[in-house]
Formats: C-alpha cells, structure tokens, sequence
C-alpha cells in the first residue's frame, strides 16, 4: 500500500499540466484532457520532463475527464478515448520505480444543498470514470482540488469500489484570517472527517503557493497524524499584461521543502505555474534531508 511505503520514503510528485500545456499551445479554455487525443506527443513531453528531473510519481492528464466537464466542449461521447489515452500516453514517460496515479478533479458542478446536482447523479458520474481508469490499469488515484468533503467522499467510495488506493487532496484559499475551502470547510475539520479513513492519504492542492501552503497543513497535523500529500502553486497568480505569472521559483520550493517534511508531508510536488526546475529543486530537499541535512 502506499501508505507503508511512505513510512520508508518521501515521494517527489509531478507539476502543472495545464499550464505546462499552455505554454506549448493550449488555447485558453481549452480543455487539457482533449490534447490526448489531439496532441499526445506535447502531453508525453510534459510527463518525460517530470520523470527526467526526479517525479517518482506522475500523474494521468485527465484532472476534467468526467462526463459534466467534457460535455461543455462536446467530448462526453469521447469519456472513453480521452480517459484511457491519458493513461497510456502517462504510462509511455515511466522508468522503473516511478508510479501512475490518475487525476480526477471535481465534477464543474454545485451539488446540493449548493447546486443542483444530486448525490445520486454525482455518485453515478465519479463511478463512470474510475471504472475506465481501472479498467486501464489504474490503481492509484489523486483525487485533487475539492472544496466540498461530501463530493471528495463520493469520489473516494468510487475508487474503493474497484479496489483502488487514493489520495484526497483539498484546496483552500485564506479568508477572514484562516484557510478555507471554497464552501468554508477548514483543514482541521477535513482532517477529522479523514483520520480514520486508513489507508487514504490526505493532501491539498492549488489555490495557494508554497508559503501559504504551510498553513493548511500545520492545520491538518493537530487533527489527523498524516501522512501527507501537497501540491501548492507556484505561488498566487497575477496578470502581468496579458500573461498569467507565477512567481515563486524552484529555490524557494527548496527552501521551505523541509517545512513541509516536518508537518508530515511525504508525498510533494507542485501544482499551477510550476514547471519541472520546481521538482529538482523538490528532489534536491528530500535528498539533502535524508542524508543529514534535516538540520
């Protein structure tokens, strides 16, 4: 399981997809997970690049791949193709001892008391995707970017169903002096709801950089013994005329790495605006730390 494994070892993660993409082409608002069908050789260089700078785990380009999301460009037909070609193109960048985990983000809709959609319809589209998954092989989830524990719940009895592993990752912004989720939950109240889920790993994802990003698991170890999982951004978005800029940099990744071992964090990456500069930095700081340089 891969939470003995994280007993002996800290997993470096992958970085951004969907930025990476943008920077080769993606049109805005474009779907990533159309560019395996379309453009699978630049998905793979995004996946090499990881691998090649010291991911020992990447993940499946398919972060909108349910039937909700895809329908808005006319993809739900293509669930299917688009499902099972990220995770060959994914399995193509692997050398021996990295592993697969396949991204699946939030359904792109409220469910009630919030939204419309039921936890019946919710349920039955989570399940449609991880059946696809796993029937490609599939085994490891990263179930990423939640704002509402009830759907994450819906997603993570899913993975359960085909026997998969998961990790559960949130995402949080600061408001009114703490960090939330989109819908006010706080790390500490994620954290009870997913302490005595064994075997899941608990993470959080996106919404901020790397110095906010302490934050939240510093709230996570007073209710929940981790291990961990993070993926903070390269740092806040900002829009630089007509560019989007990150600004965090691979040293300041190396730099506060270490923090994060501290609150229990075993498996790190990066999430928006992080590129593979920011995953050596991250291999650098797990190096240094296991050879003494913990302080």
């Amino acid at each position: 399981m891969l939470s003995e494994l994280l007993e002996e070892r800290i997993l470096i993660f992958d970085g951004a997809m969907g930025t990476r993409l943008q920077k080769l082409g993606l049109p805005a608002g474009h779907p990533p997970e159309e560019w395996n069908l379309s453009h699978p050789e630049k998905v793979l260089e995004v996946h090499q690049s990881y691998v090649e700078s010291g991911s020992d785990m990447i993940q499946t380009n398919t972060f909108g791949g349910n039937r909700i999301r895809l329908a808005r460009h006319g993809l739900d037909g293509r669930l299917s193709d688009v499902l099972k070609e990220g995770v060959r193109i994914a399995r193509d960048a692997l050398r021996p001892g990295v592993l697969l985990a396949a991204s699946l983000g939030p359904l792109g809709e409220f469910m009630e008391p919030f939204g419309d959609l039921t936890e019946r319809q919710a349920r039955e589209v989570f399940e449609e995707a991880i059946y696809v998954l796993s029937e490609a092989g599939v085994r490891l989830f990263h179930l990423e970017t939640f704002s509402f524990s009830q759907e994450a719940l819906l997603a993570l009895e899913a993975v359960e169903a085909v026997g998969g592993e998961a990790i559960v990752s949130f995402t949080f912004e600061p408001r009114g002096g703490k960090m939330v989720t989109l819908l006010g939950e706080t790390p500490e109240s994620i954290a009870r709801l997913f302490r005595e889920k064994e075997g899941v790993i608990l993470g959080a994802n996106c919404g901020t950089g790397v110095r906010e990003a302490l934050a939240i698991f510093e709230g996570y170890r007073k209710e929940h013994p981790g291990p961990f999982s993070a993926k903070p951004n390269a740092g806040v978005p900002r829009l630089q005329g007509e560019e989007i800029v990150y600004d965090e940099t691979p040293e300041d990744f190396f730099s506060l790495a270490p923090y994060f071992f501290e609150l229990g964090v075993r498996i790190i990456g990066g999430c928006c605006g992080t590129h593979e500069g920011h995953i050596a930095a991250l291999k650098r700081a797990r190096d240094f730390w296991f050879s003494g340089g913990k302080g």
